[in-house]
């Protein structure tokens, strides 16, 4: 991943919705650019364009991270059904006390109940611990790509001279080569 990339990675962060002229003005990369660089961060998976809802201001009120000990015998299958679970906003594997994390997001309480009941029904679930977000400090559609070392474009090291096997200094050909009249 190239300085450029990592540049309009992070433009886009900021505002999905930048044109291709916006992008090329903040950077200062022409727009041809931009838009061969964006086209291939798309075809290669390394960035990707969705629209977020905000729960909230839906109706969904009450959001939860729940922790699930399941038997590891039943673990695909106890994943493949929690992923499917529309209040299931989010799910991973971890490492650590729990086998499963899920993130859940539901219209009140009650919900939260009958989801609770739900997941006890399920084979292969041992035990579930339940936290309750009251609020949420940084959603994780707010992480941005991080600043690195590879942010600064290196300086193009000139190339040394070329040796034979004996030491001596081989001439750099400049040019295109001449065409052998012969062939």
């Amino acid at each position: 991943m190239t300085p450029t990339d990592r540049a309009i990675i992070r433009l886009l962060q900021q505002n999905s919705r930048a044109s291709y002229a916006e992008l090329s003005r903040k950077t200062g990369i022409p727009e041809s650019t931009i838009r061969r660089r964006m086209e291939r961060l798309q075809e290669t998976g390394v960035i990707e364009f969705s629209m977020v809802a905000d729960p909230v201001k839906l109706g969904y009120q009450l959001r939860a991270v729940i922790g699930l000990k399941v038997d590891v015998r039943d673990l695909e299958t106890i994943a493949e059904t929690v992923r499917d679970m529309e209040e299931v906003a989010f799910a991973a594997f971890v490492t650590g006390s729990f086998d499963i994390i899920i993130h859940v997001v539901v219209e009140h309480q009650e919900g939260l109940v009958l989801l609770l009941q739900r997941l006890a029904g399920i084979e292969g679930i041992r035990s579930t611990e339940t936290f309750v977000m009251p609020w949420v400090i940084k959603p994780t559609t707010a992480w941005v790509l991080p600043h690195s070392e590879y942010d600064v474009p290196q300086p193009r090291r000139k190339r040394g001279p070329e040796f034979d096997e004996h030491g001596n200094i081989i001439p750099r050909k400049r040019g295109r080569p001449r065409r052998n009249p012969a062939t």
